[in-house]
């Protein structure tokens, strides 16, 4: 489960935000909160996040999800290989030259903090502390130019430091060199964390399929997932199809060279995917009739979405994982994100403690019989083009207020200032 996350100098965010999933004294939705053994920190089940368009809402999605790739894939680097880096880019020259990460997650129960800081080039900083029965213990501290530090080293965490190249996280080499102290965090980022930027992506629909074909109790809850959403679909089926060379002749030359990219231009792993609804009607004599539909070339993209992102809640639940999604209900009924969220927040339906963050524009969630003031973060960009990170408990708000309402008009920032007028002369 995640605490905390921090970001510095990371595209819009030029100067620290900590994001926390920490619960504050509010009193209300206790049951939106999982209790911490040994400790007195309780974290939510769920969390928004609101914000104009460009505010940098996807940004801290993309964040997350880079420190996640670093740490799960750093080891593959090569010498001289420069570090994925994205600095915010209207800074002074020199005023920002290193990003900065931090993230505090519990893993097999106990508290976990790995913090990183590197440039293009190199890793300048990285840390893991562990807090076994709530004692802060260093695992080891790593920084340029320095000795590497690690209290309860044996020789052997050294000696792999001392082989890690200057581009590539001691985490990461650690563990493909099977070092015990360092495989708990590894695997939260590996197995507890999914961060998802393309909800309709085929990725995610694959993995969606696979789930259903290899889980009869996952497809079972889909399916009344769909059902419940009103969708009409009473059944998925599906199948990875290879495409042949003739399927690829059809494609546009330029398409293909994209593709090669992809896939190393291995052709034999060129794939698409059939995927058909089956709907159930009443005809005229009140008879049901089913009848199959084409997934993507006769479903709407509101369809194929709902099928998605209840496809990821469903998973999440399953294990106890932290879902990180942009844009959730982008195409969705407000009716529907509704539902989703409620199945977020509900200890009956979630009872792994999975966790939910999630960006959205639909004020209609803004609603505090459905959040926590806690629950509802902000990201809003200033004239500078730096993006600054806060939560509504922030603010000190009535319970009476009508918050959506609020927001809308401006009281708590992150929208947009539309300047009317005409476009078209």
């Amino acid at each position: 489960m995640l605490l905390e996350f921090e970001v510095e100098n990371f595209r819009s965010f030029a100067d620290p935000v900590s994001f926390s999933m920490i619960a504050s004294s509010d009193r209300s939705h206790a049951d939106h909160l999982i209790a911490v053994e040994g400790s007195r920190d309780r974290l939510m089940r769920s969390a928004s996040i609101y914000g104009a368009n460009a505010s940098g809402k996807s940004n801290l999605v993309m964040a997350m999800g880079m420190l996640q790739t670093l740490v799960l894939r750093s080891h593959l680097a090569q010498f001289g290989e420069p570090m994925p880096f994205f600095p915010f880019k209207f800074g002074k020259p020199g005023e920002l030259i290193s990003t900065h990460y931090r993230a505090v997650f519990l893993a097999d129960g106990v508290e976990y903090e790995y913090s990183l800081r590197h440039d293009a080039a190199r890793v300048l900083e990285e840390s893991l502390y562990h807090f076994p029965k709530n004692r802060k213990a260093i695992i080891f501290e790593r920084a340029e130019g320095r000795e590497l530090r690690a209290p309860q080293d044996d020789g052997t965490l050294r000696a792999i430091a001392e082989k890690t190249l200057p581009n590539a996280l001691l985490l990461s080499k650690a563990v493909q060199d099977n070092h015990a102290s360092a495989i708990p965090a590894f695997k939260w980022f590996q197995e507890r964390l999914m961060v998802i930027l393309n909800i309709n992506s085929m990725v995610v629909e694959e993995r969606a399929l696979a789930r259903m074909q290899q889980d009869e109790r996952f497809r079972t809850q889909l399916l009344k997932a769909l059902q419940m959403a009103d969708l009409g679909i009473v059944d998925v089926r599906g199948k990875v199809v290879r495409m042949d060379q003739d399927e690829m002749d059809k494609i546009p030359p330029e398409i293909q060279e994209q593709m090669k990219g992809m896939v190393n231009g291995r052709i034999e792993q060129w794939r698409r995917l059939e995927i058909k609804t089956v709907h159930q009607v009443v005809d005229e004599d009140g008879t049901a009739v089913q009848s199959e539909m084409d997934f993507h070339a006769e479903e709407s993209l509101g369809t194929q979405k709902v099928l998605a992102v209840v496809a990821l809640i469903l998973e999440a639940v399953e294990a106890g994982k932290l879902l990180v999604l942009d844009e959730m209900d982008l195409r969705l009924h407000p009716l529907i994100a509704r539902f989703l969220v409620e199945v977020m927040n509900d200890p009956e339906q979630n009872r792994l403690n999975a966790q939910f963050v999630f960006t959205t524009h639909n004020t209609g969630l803004f609603d505090l019989d459905l959040f926590r003031r806690d629950q509802i973060w902000f990201v809003e960009k200033d004239a500078r083009g730096r993006s600054v990170l806060y939560s509504l408990s922030d603010f000190k708000v009535r319970k009476d207020l009508r918050v959506q309402k609020a927001y809308e008009v401006g009281r708590f920032g992150a929208i947009p200032f539309v300047r009317g007028g005409k476009v078209v002369e």
